[in-house]
């Protein structure tokens, strides 16, 4: 009779566990019969996170075919690229275009052509731009989820006290320097409030004509008239001027940004040329009034040339459920799972009309300057050493320069001594 019991009882048991545990595998869930998709993503912001997580469960109420699981990883792209070395990759992965092509070129995402044709998923609702970096020998191996331009950001209060006009189209890189000088104010011979942050460099190098490599990557274009004048702009800037906080203030390359925005948004600084995902920390500001402006050009006449990446999703070639995951993809990348982001301002909605009704809604009153930082934004180098290039060799020497510890010239050897060895490798 115990005996019985002692059966009947773990029958029930085993019951009870299988009920509890729904999403608890890889692959298809035993219990819910829903294919169970691992999906991880590298971005460090908290809001950035939330709303991928709205996405998630958003797509997974939408439904009762996929259940998808999102799985922050720690440590940047790093962490997904062991997993894919160790085959232990997530069947779904957010990535970025600039750093795609070694990717594909060692068969690691799976190309989604035959997925996009069953589907009927229509490419043409994109900024056909966004999917130039996604496009390799026929296939596509990707989708975007939004993309991120530059423009000019300015404290519409500080310009104000200083009785100057706000940035417009017609700004150049001089208006730039001049007004940068402006509104530096200095208290007892140091900077209480300066006028800007430094501009990237090849934001202003490419807006005179330069360029670091030919658009296949065989040729380092890096010795040129126009890369010493850019370099050269900034360390006015920067060293006579004095209307920019250096380098060194702002704890070096790898912080500049971050410790950039904290000053601005406490009022320490004028402008400066903001990235787009910081929208979604800028719209926090109470303190005082903002706006955006098109990035400056290089003289009146001449092209607008602004950066632009592409925040993307991916299927592992490792994916045991592919079907189930390009489901995720489509919802993710589609209009519902891209307003969602639009409307977080984290980046830009890959779709002009998403984009419009959600992103662009001020304020600040002319966010959709950064919508239209597409239709000049220049395009990605599609080699597999981008990246290696910009962190070993592009950062660092431009460092060097703006720390005052090498001058244009070394500089710019370098830059073209270094980057001739990465030209051609692919």
């Amino acid at each position: 009779m115990n005996r019985r019991i002692l059966i009947i009882w773990c029958i029930i048991s085993v019951l009870l566990t299988a009920g509890c545990g729904k999403y608890s595998g890889s692959g298809f869930d035993r219990v819910e019969k829903r294919a169970l998709i691992r999906y991880e993503n590298w971005e460090v912001y908290p809001a950035q996170l939330k709303l991928h997580q709205q996405v998630v469960d958003a797509f997974n109420h939408s439904q009762n075919e996929v259940y998808v699981k999102l799985e922050p990883a720690q440590g940047g792209p790093n962490k997904i690229k062991v997993e894919i070395a160790g085959g232990t990759a997530p069947d779904v992965f957010y990535w970025c275009d600039t750093i795609l092509p070694p990717l594909v070129q060692k068969n690691s995402v799976a190309d989604l052509s035959p997925f996009i044709k069953k589907e009927g998923v229509d490419l043409g609702q994109y900024f056909p731009a966004l999917l130039d970096g996604l496009r390799y020998n026929g296939g596509i191996y990707g989708l975007p989820i939004y993309y991120g331009t530059n423009a000019l950001v300015y404290n519409k209060d500080i310009f104000d006290a200083a009785h100057l006009p706000y940035p417009d189209s017609k700004w150049t890189w001089n208006d730039f320097r001049a007004t940068a000088r402006k509104l530096t104010v200095r208290k007892e011979g140091k900077p209480a409030q300066y006028g800007a942050l430094l501009p990237g460099s090849m934001d202003v190098v490419e807006s005179l004509g330069g360029k670091l490599f030919d658009p296949e990557g065989k040729h380092c274009l890096a010795d040129s008239r126009e890369m010493r004048e850019g370099l050269r702009y900034l360390l006015t800037l920067q060293n006579v001027d004095k209307s920019v906080p250096s380098l060194a203030q702002l704890g070096g390359e790898v912080d500049k940004l971050k410790n950039g925005l904290q000053m601005f948004m406490t009022g320490r600084i004028g402008m400066f040329i903001a990235p787009s995902f910081m929208l979604s920390s800028l719209q926090d500001i109470k303190a005082f009034s903002w706006d955006v402006a098109p990035i400056p050009i290089a003289a009146a006449g001449k092209k607008r040339v602004s950066a632009f990446s592409t925040g993307t999703l991916h299927i592992s070639s490792q994916s045991q459920v592919k079907e189930a995951a390009f489901k995720f993809l489509k919802f993710a990348c589609g209009p519902e799972g891209t307003a969602i982001m639009g409307r977080g301002r984290n980046c830009i909605p890959p779709i002009p009309e998403v984009a419009k009704k959600t992103f662009c809604m001020p304020p600040p009153e002319h966010i959709g300057v950064y919508i239209d930082s597409i239709y000049y934004a220049r395009p990605i180098l599609k080699v597999t050493w981008a990246d290696e290039f910009s962190s070993t060799v592009f950062s660092p020497e431009t460092e060097l320069l703006l720390m005052g510890k090498q001058d244009i010239e070394k500089t710019v050897r370098n830059l073209s001594a270094k980057g001739q060895k990465f030209a051609g490798k692919d």
